[in-house]
C-alpha cells in the first residue's frame, strides 16, 4: 500500500498531503486522455452527446479561466481514464486516506495553466460550499502531470482549516439573497487565509505526485510566472466514503442538476451504488 499511516495523520492534521511518484506510471496516458478531450472540445470534435447523459453536470471545456483553461465532467469522453480507475491504486488510496471502507468516484475538474500574470492565479477558496453531500470522508485527488515547482502555479493551502463543515457563503452565489442557514460569510474565508498567522503550505510537487486534500481546506494557487517554460497540467477527481450523504440546499442543488432530478437520490441517505458505484474494494 503507498498510503502510510503518517501521511493519514498529516492529512488529519492539516487537511492536506502529498504522496510522492504515486501516479508517475500514469501520466503520459492521463495527459493524453486530458488533452484529446479538451482539444476535441475546443475543435467542435467532441460533443457532450458523444456519450449518452449519466449522473454528471453537462461536460465543460472554459478555454479562458484562470490563467489557462478548466475542463468538467471530461471521464466519460475517453477509455483512457476508465482504465485509471479501474486499474491505477486511486480507489484503494483515496479509501485509505479518508479511513473508509469504501469510496466512491464521483466527479472530475483538469487545469491547465499555460498563462502568465501576477493576477491569473487562483484566489483562496474551498470547495464544500459547492458539494451537495455532507460527511468527513470526503476528498479532492489531485494529480501533478507536469512539475510544478514555485514558479509553475504550485496549490498553497491554510493548515488546519479542514475542521468543521466549512460552509461558507461563496462569491459564485447569488450576492443579492439572504445566506442559507449554516452558511458562514466569505470574510471569515478570507480572514482566516490572510490572517498574519495563518499556517500556509506551498505545495510543489513533480510529475506524477498526487495531493489529497479535504474539500474544506482553505486553498488558492499562485501565479505561474510568464517566462516559465513549462505549462502546468494537473488532473483531480472528488470522492466519497462511506459517512457521506445526499444533503442538497438550494445552492448546491443547482450546481447539480442530474442528480438533484434523480429519483434514486434520497436526502439524508447514501448515494446509491446504481448511480455513483463504488470503486473499492473491486467488485469480482
Amino acid at each position: 500500500m503507498i498510503v502510510t499511516q503518517q501521511h493519514i495523520d498529516d492529512y488529519n492534521r492539516d487537511g492536506a498531503v502529498v504522496i510522492e511518484g504515486a501516479f508517475r506510471e500514469w501520466t503520459a496516458p492521463l495527459e493524453d486522455a486530458v488533452m484529446s478531450v479538451m482539444d476535441g472540445v475546443l475543435k467542435g470534435k467532441i460533443h457532450e452527446s458523444d456519450v449518452p447523459p449519466t449522473h454528471l453536470n453537462p461536460m465543460k471545456v472554459i478555454e479562458e479561466f484562470g490563467g489557462g483553461s478548466m475542463a468538467l465532467n471530461i471521464v466519460p469522453y475517453h477509455a483512457g481514464f476508465a482504465q485509471w480507475l479501474e486499474l491505477s491504486p486511486a480507489a484503494e488510496m483515496t479509501a485509505a486516506i479518508m479511513q473508509s471502507k469504501r469510496a466512491r468516484f464521483w466527479i472530475d475538474a483538469t487545469f491547465l495553466k499555460n498563462q502568465g500574470a501576477a493576477t491569473e492565479g487562483t484566489p483562496w477558496h474551498n470547495d464544500t460550499c459547492t458539494w451537495p453531500f455532507w460527511g468527513k470522508q470526503m476528498s479532492i485527488l489531485w494529480i501533478a502531470l507536469t512539475d510544478v515547482d514555485t514558479d509553475n502555479a504550485p496549490l498553497t493551502t491554510v493548515r488546519g482549516t479542514h475542521v468543521g463543515d466549512g460552509r461558507y457563503y461563496s462569491t459564485f452565489f447569488p450576492q443579492d439573497q439572504t445566506p442559507l442557514a449554516g452558511y458562514r460569510p466569505w470574510s471569515e474565508l478570507m480572514a482566516q487565509a490572510t490572517a498574519p498567522n495563518a499556517d500556509i503550505k506551498v505545495w510543489t510537487m513533480k510529475k506524477g505526485d498526487c495531493l489529497f486534500m479535504h474539500p474544506t481546506t482553505i486553498h488558492a494557487s499562485k501565479p505561474r510566472v510568464s517566462n516559465h517554460d513549462q505549462p502546468r497540467l494537473a488532473f483531480s477527481t472528488r470522492w466519497l466514503g462511506d459517512d457521506v450523504v445526499w444533503k442538497p440546499d438550494p445552492l448546491t442543488a443547482r450546481m447539480t442538476e442530474r442528480l438533484t432530478d434523480n429519483p434514486a437520490m434520497i436526502h439524508g441517505g447514501p448515494p446509491p451504488d446504481s448511480i455513483i458505484p463504488v470503486q473499492w474494494p473491486k467488485v469480482a
